[in-house]
């Protein structure tokens, strides 16, 4: 059966788990990668691996071919804005008939540089006339595995500069199973021209993030609050681009402001499964957080 659902940014955090679920749920589906050297960790039946690069008009269309159903997620850089109206009008071209676009909790509210590129995104899509389903998930608890992994190994410490804050934090496998459930089958009229936070089942401090890692690990992590001008630095000796670091560093703050506690019930309500707990996630990567000696 020709491929009928495109996924976007499909070898990232997030289209690993989805590509996976939809080929799990029989859904045909075409997986955008920058390459498909690198895709072989997402080959599964149903899916169909196809180069597209979102600066290329030819590239575009040929992945848009046969295409009724989006998911859009554009990469973390300076042009995200750009590059999501550039593949939308070829969407509109290609008479795609649904985008699922994956945006960033708060992008309603404009409230910092992150936020508000995400919105001006959402904003074009809104006005292609393509119905469309926003995800606006909060931060990944996958964030803690794939970014800090190696120095919580190493110290079993966790530096970040959010002092006592608490974060909904999301397991990314939610948020792929949102879009799974919005993608398979046929389009669900009630869900259309909406946007839905997405969150874990709780807000988290970062000692509570610790502690779960500490019991599912077998050893003890620490968090260790840090100044923004520290975590600057460690950005920035990590190899960060400046506007990366200051879009981060943004983050932190409104985090720090209690901004990212809120709570959604829309993971159970779309999937019809709670959300994951940190201790899930925790335990479920124990081993990547576990000391080498």
């Amino acid at each position: 059966m020709p491929s009928r659902t495109l996924v976007t940014g499909a070898t990232g955090t997030v289209g690993f788990f989805l590509v996976r679920e939809l080929s799990k749920r029989g859904e045909p589906t075409r997986a955008a990668v920058h390459t498909e050297t690198k895709a072989a960790r997402i080959a599964e039946a149903n899916i169909e691996l196809f180069e597209m690069d979102f600066a290329d008009k030819a590239s575009i269309d040929a992945a848009l071919k046969g295409i009724e159903k989006v998911y859009l997620l554009t990469p973390f850089s300076p042009g995200q804005v750009e590059m999501a109206g550039f593949f939308i009008d070829r969407a509109v071209a290609a008479g795609v008939k649904y985008i699922v676009r994956q945006s960033v909790a708060g992008a309603d509210t404009e409230a910092i540089t992150l936020l508000r590129g995400h919105r001006m995104a959402e904003v074009r899509l809104e006005e292609s006339g393509i119905p469309y389903t926003h995800l606006r998930p909060n931060s990944f608890m996958q964030n803690f595995s794939n970014f800090f992994g190696e120095a919580i190994r190493a110290t079993g410490k966790i530096y970040l500069p959010l002092k006592a804050a608490s974060v909904s934090y999301i397991d990314a496998r939610d948020i792929a199973l949102v879009g799974a459930a919005l993608l398979s089958g046929n389009i669900k009229e009630e869900r259309l021209n909406r946007a839905y936070a997405l969150t874990g089942p709780a807000p988290l401090t970062m000692d509570n993030v610790a502690a779960s890692i500490s019991r599912a690990s077998g050893r003890p992590v620490e968090y260790m609050d840090i100044s923004p001008a520290e975590a600057k630095l460690g950005m920035k000796a990590a190899g960060m681009p400046e506007w990366a670091i200051e879009s981060m560093i943004e983050l932190y703050e409104f985090q720090r402001d209690g901004r990212g506690e809120r709570v959604s019930g829309a993971v159970e309500e779309i999937s019809g499964r709670s959300p994951l707990s940190i201790d899930d996630f925790a335990r479920d990567n124990a081993h990547v957080f576990r000391s080498a000696a």
